[in-house]
């Protein structure tokens, strides 16, 4: 049966992107390894690296955006935990057998296939379920190219550094 290998990343919903990076860099000794605008969704981001992990920040840049809205219903805060998992597809279909929603609207990327799951079976978080077909995104040189490629490569994304 397909499982979660491990969490991948920790995003927090922020009203300053550029505050947040620069508190995990001088706070916590983070490495910025990417900053990045999803123009149909209206938030901009920034991938740190802390350690062997990784963090993002979500700022809206409308105030229709998801992340406002999680902001303000929610707060600044965890906006959504990015889990890493061994067989996406199958997992996918394990999770709707248990009737639970999955959003598949990126499931068909040919390298970078996503799904997510609601606040309500993530705690309170949404969860992001991804598997690469390329490899992992994490820390390593390859990983933080391969996240690199993503935004460069999708339409509705674009690499602000």
């Amino acid at each position: 049966m397909a499982k979660i290998v491990r969490i991948n990343h920790v995003a927090f919903a922020v009203k300053d992107m550029d505050g947040a990076i620069r508190s995990a860099v001088e706070n916590l000794g983070g490495e910025l390894m990417l900053k990045f605008e999803c123009i149909d969704k209206h938030y901009k981001g920034a991938c740190i690296q802390l350690g062997e992990s990784i963090i993002s920040v979500l700022e809206p840049t409308d105030d229709s955006s998801f992340i406002a809205q999680h902001i303000e219903s929610q707060g600044v805060g965890v906006q959504h935990i990015g889990l890493e998992i061994d067989n996406l597809e199958e997992y996918v279909d394990h999770l709707e057998q248990k009737e639970i929603k999955v959003d598949k609207s990126q499931l068909r990327d040919e390298e970078f296939p996503e799904a997510l799951v609601g606040p309500k079976v993530g705690n309170g978080v949404v969860l992001q379920l991804t598997q690469w077909r390329g490899g992992h995104f994490d820390v390593s040189p390859e990983g933080k190219k391969r996240l690199r490629q993503k935004y460069l490569t999708a339409d509705n994304l674009r690499v602000i550094e």
